[in-house]
């Protein structure tokens, strides 16, 4: 189990690190084409890991990788609505809850046994989460019946995502994830020619001074990123347990907010660092369990 945690884990702190990277770029990039550059180089770095992560090719790879891209495609989409509708510090944390809920009871109806001591760990996680994605600088407010049902979406497509990849044969490698991206990449460069098509120019522009000069560089790093932390979580799924997967998984917020702290200098909240804390043991008590 304690190779699984570790594997959760990375993926989650790398995730996080592509989110930031991804929403970093969207304010000089529509996020529809952030997203499209960031998939599109997430093919090219699948491709390259590989070699590494090894493949096996058959009709299901196929099937299911393609439901796992265009699962993720629209989860980003989804994530990106609800968040511009707001508030993020209402919103975040039930996508990432709610993504992290359905493959848990997914894996646990499915035959996954942890017993109490794993599925009261896994719960802590979740709660861990939850406090992880609040914004201490939020101001809350009311959720719109409108904008909460996109974030539940969300949620619910971004866990439908981590099904899919455990439908996948467990002989498959990142094989799967090649197709994910590139099924994804697909769909996103439709939409945005769609975009193009339909709708005149504009400029984009966010004058902030935090907002990134060469927006490309960080939606291709967000790319790379993606792509390594999503062959990480297909080599923990294939190891056998979703339920313990998805909910570190939850955790992404914690890559999120250690590139907040390098390049924007912010600083954890006093719940955020119990939040931390939290995570750090429930993740202890999840690998000192046996795989069995």
């Amino acid at each position: 189990m304690g190779i699984i945690v570790a594997l959760g884990l990375s993926a989650a702190i790398v995730y996080g690190s592509s989110d930031f990277l991804g929403g970093f770029a969207s304010q000089r990039m529509t996020s529809l084409e952030v997203t499209f550059v960031a998939f599109a180089v997430g093919t090219l770095t699948c491709v390259a890991l590989l070699p590494l992560a090894g493949s096996h090719w058959s009709l299901a790879v196929l099937g299911y990788g393609a439901l796992a891209g265009v699962t993720a495609a629209g989860s980003i989409w989804l994530l990106y609505s609800a968040l511009a509708m707001g508030p993020v510090s209402v919103l975040a944390p039930t996508v990432a809850v709610i993504a992290g809920l359905v493959p848990v009871l997914y894996g646990l109806s499915h035959g996954e046994r942890l017993g109490p001591p794993g599925e009261g760990a896994i719960g802590v996680v979740l709660f861990s989460a939850a406090l992880l994605a609040h914004d201490p600088k939020g101001h809350g407010g009311r959720v719109r019946p409108k904008a909460l049902g996109i974030g539940l979406a969300a949620g619910v497509v971004t866990g439908l995502f981590l099904v899919s990849l455990d439908l996948t044969p467990t002989n498959s490698g990142a094989a799967p994830v090649l197709v994910e991206f590139a099924v994804g990449a697909g769909l996103l460069g439709v939409g945005v020619l769609f975009r193009h098509l339909v709708s005149s120019p504009t400029s984009y522009c966010d004058e902030s001074p935090t907002a990134p000069r060469s927006p490309l560089r960080f939606a291709i790093a967000s790319g790379v990123t993606q792509a390594t932390a999503d062959v990480l979580v297909i080599l923990g799924i294939h190891r056998g347990h979703l339920a313990v997967m998805a909910a570190l998984m939850a955790l992404y917020p914690l890559g999120t907010l250690a590139c907040a702290r390098v390049v924007l200098h912010e600083r954890l909240s006093r719940v955020q660092a119990i939040a931390v804390i939290m995570a750090v043991a429930a993740s202890a008590v999840l690998a000192s369990i046996g795989t069995g």
